[in-house]
């Protein structure tokens, strides 16, 4: 075997060994979830090199340098950090939007709409590329595929979802089969898969290049209303339910593989972290868990909110997990040692809907009912910017993969993109 490069994945930190082998390029991939800010580069370098045999003594001073600068992109940003200010206004839809993603680039962005279009955006430019038309009802939720973004998934009221080529905007499939509302969708990490979940209570799963479906997940007794790959193989696929409960399914049969009880209210969202170990849950009982996704057992319960619990996420590292609630404010756990609360973020006047850390961690980005976006220091909780100027309700935010854009979306029939 003989290493050929180094390629440097940022969010989360690891690095990809592209080697050779038998005359064949093969690939290796390292996480280093736990680099920050504070690592020592060169006894890191050091310890990959007696771990790995594709590392040799020739290549260490190159391994070190690739570990400064994923070292460099994991510093928390922090109240002194960079300042986002309004750079475009897309004035994107008759009706009010539902959902916004970007591509991996950040060069692209995607909008749904109760018109019952998705449209795709220049970013730079603001420029509408091409608007996607077929459905003919609301277009709840929209995705692209990472990280190669050449298809998007869009998922609707008229209880189908599509797949598109965003470049011309032809539909190369419709998914049929559900009898309720699609209200989330999801290509797995491969690109070859593709998952919907609707309010006949059921998920579905559909091979991407025929449009067939492959298997329908029974078993929920409410509307299904969040789901999602694991990060990695996308062998996994977890669902949430208004009937409280999350249930996790292999994608290579139609069973159950385990049901997650605990909550006493309706699920709002449901996530993996990125290493597939921890399934996170937010609840409108007013709590969030922590649950181990291979036991399917919980690990913990958070109950710090004093209303409904309207959305989960992790940091790409996996260390940290949010929520949001509808007591105007957004909390910080740590979910890789004593699940103990770090931060506290105070300050909205209406309920928070979405919640998203930035790809380096340090700051926590939501959108709330007071038609303002927010930036947060992650470790102390304090506010580092308001994001103003939206006239209605902002109910959907992103961050680009590279942490240097940001994309809202309220009810005032707008999306603005934030440098």
């Amino acid at each position: 075997m003989k290493l050929l490069r180094f390629h440097l994945r940022y969010h989360p930190p690891g690095i990809t060994l592209e080697y050779l082998q038998k005359g064949m390029v093969k690939s290796k991939e390292i996480d280093l979830l736990d680099l920050n800010a504070n690592t020592n580069t060169k006894e890191l370098a050091f310890l990959l090199y007696q771990k790995e045999p594709l590392i040799t003594e020739e290549v260490r001073d190159q391994l070190e340098q690739c570990l400064e600068v994923l070292k460099k992109r994991t510093e928390h940003e922090g109240p002194t950090g960079k300042r986002f200010y309004i750079y475009k206004t897309l004035m994107t839809h008759v009706l009010p939007l539902t959902n916004v993603a970007f591509d991996k680039t950040g060069n692209s962005c995607l909008s749904g709409s109760y018109d019952r279009t998705c449209k795709v955006w220049d970013v730079e430019s603001g420029k509408d590329l091409q608007t996607l038309t077929g459905h003919q009802n609301v277009v709840y939720t929209v995705g692209f595929n990472f990280p190669a973004c050449n298809r998007v998934l869009t998922g609707s009221f008229d209880k189908s979802a599509r797949i598109w080529d965003p470049e011309t905007a032809e539909c190369l499939a419709t998914l049929w089969g559900h009898r309720g509302e699609v209200v989330a969708c999801q290509f797995s990490a491969k690109g070859d898969l593709a998952a919907t979940g609707s309010m006949d209570h059921t998920a579905k799963l559909f091979d991407v290049h025929t449009g067939a479906e492959i298997h329908t997940y029974n078993g929920h007794t409410a509307e299904v209303i969040a789901l999602q790959f694991d990060p990695n193989e996308g062998q996994r696929l977890i669902t949430g339910s208004f009937d409280g409960t999350i249930s996790i399914w292999d994608t290579r049969v139609d069973e159950r593989v385990s049901v997650l009880r605990g909550h006493d209210g309706e699920i709002s969202n449901v996530q993996f972290n990125w290493d597939s170990s921890l399934v996170g849950s937010s609840s409108l009982d007013g709590s969030a868990k922590l649950w181990d996704a291979r036991q399917s057992s919980c690990l913990a319960t958070v109950s710090g909110h004093t209303d409904e619990v309207l959305d989960i996420c992790f940091d790409w590292a996996g260390q940290r997990m949010a929520t949001a609630s509808s007591d105007c404010s957004a909390r910080v756990y740590d979910v890789k040692s004593d699940f103990k609360e770090l931060a506290v973020m105070k300050g909205h006047r209406g309920e928070v809907s979405k919640v998203c850390f930035s790809p380096a961690g340090g700051c926590l980005l939501t959108a709330s009912a007071d038609r303002s976006s927010r930036l947060w220091n992650t470790t102390t909780g304090n506010c580092i910017q308001v994001l103003a100027g939206h006239q209605g309700e902002i109910f959907s935010c992103a961050f680009s993969y590279e942490g240097d854009a940001i994309i809202t979306a309220s009810k005032d029939n707008t999306c603005r993109i934030w440098r």
